[in-house]
């Protein structure tokens, strides 16, 4: 056995972690069941295989469960397995509604065949015998991160949602984290604690951006049946507050996604008061992303039920304040290509005399 004091604070932050991480894990996990976020399920599943991957192997407790140090990493690479195919699919599904073809790049995940001869290759060259078989025990974490690493790659380049950018840098950190853990092993205990360390801090904000979508999403309620109707016409509609009164007065009983300052709206629709003021269901003008990601999830889950969606958007004057035209036109413009997609109509509200002539011109060629 090897003596437990050597990686003590390591696996004292790892031991800490799993104590903080899975109450909030299976708190996540509950919302995304009850609320059939599949891509919810699929990560909180990858992080409970994870942190069971993670159990520290020097403590006597854990021999007891694996008296030998085979039998520990033979289930290590088994859940990290599981863990990796969980996570893939909960990434894919969120790059999915962005960008599909960027999932071609899963390709790349064939270089994990070569991975362990290559660090076995280094592990020889730059280690004497015994860090060296410290290092190879561990290459399946190594694989581990590489996969982390690519679906973090992946997600950076589907999109150029700031938020959704920024989760996949955080990926790519943590990929980092595990690519380099068998050599931070190898060299010394106060590398492989850092290591851990950096790890801790980056699962810390992928969990929250993942419990910041499933808890938006969980606001989003569509009846299990829905009465399906028609869309004629425009998919995106500009009009003022006069001609969307008459427009909308078709969908009081249906569950339509607005995004609005006021509050007296009919008790069947999904309302979302876009404001600075922490409030129930409350959002931030300048959080375009998540207005997006709203949206696609909406009309993707109304579709599924046999009926196209609704999204009014009564608040673009209040929403211009807080944003440039061009990056309002831009979340706009990719409004109407998800509505193309997905089917259903947008309802753009606005006040004509809030807007110039050429800014009320390239709003005008949002309608189709």
């Amino acid at each position: 056995m090897i003596d437990s004091s050597r990686y003590f604070y390591g696996d004292l932050i790892k031991v800490t972690a799993m104590m903080v991480f899975l109450p909030f894990i299976l708190y996540v996990l509950y919302i995304g069941w009850k609320k059939k976020s599949r891509p919810a399920i699929l990560h909180v599943l990858g992080w409970l295989f994870l942190a069971v991957a993670l159990v520290p192997r020097d403590f006597p407790f854990f021999w007891r469960i694996f008296p030998t140090t085979g039998a520990l990493f033979t289930f290590q690479k088994i859940t990290l397995a599981l863990s990796g195919v969980c996570i893939t699919l909960g990434v894919s599904s969120l790059v999915y509604i962005r960008n599909p073809k960027k999932l071609i790049n899963l390709g790349w995940l064939s270089i994990l065949l070569i991975l362990q001869p290559f660090y076995e290759f280094l592990g020889e060259a730059l280690f004497p015998e015994s860090s060296f078989r410290i290092f190879t025990e561990v290459i399946h974490v190594a694989q581990y991160g590489y996969l982390l690493t690519l679906l973090g790659l992946i997600t950076c380049s589907s999109t150029g949602e700031k938020e959704f950018r920024k989760f996949g840098i955080v990926y790519c950190m943590m990929g980092v984290v595990f690519l380099v853990y068998p050599f931070t092993k190898a060299i010394s205990t106060t590398l492989r604690t850092v290591d851990i360390f950096l790890g801790f801090l980056s699962s810390i904000y992928l969990l929250n951006y993942l419990l910041k979508v499933v808890k938006s999403r969980a606001g989003i309620i569509i009846p299990e049946k829905i009465t399906p109707h028609i869309v004629e016409g425009k998919k995106v509609i500009i009009v003022d507050r006069e001609k969307a009164k008459q427009l909308l007065s078709e969908y009081e009983n249906f569950p339509v996604l607005a995004f609005v300052r006021g509050f007296k709206y009919p008790k069947s629709w999904n309302v979302r008061i876009v404001t600075t003021v922490p409030i129930e269901n409350g959002i931030s003008p300048t959080n375009l992303e998540l207005i997006t990601e709203l949206c696609v999830h909406y009309m993707r889950e109304v579709g599924e039920k046999g009926s196209p969606g609704v999204v009014y958007i009564a608040c673009l004057e209040y929403l211009k304040l807080y944003n440039s035209f061009m990056g309002l036109l831009k979340f706009l413009h990719k409004l109407r290509d998800y509505t193309i997609i997905y089917g259903g109509r947008v309802i753009v509200e606005i006040d004509e005399k809030a807007w110039n002539e050429r800014e009320l011109a390239h709003l005008k060629l949002l309608e189709i």
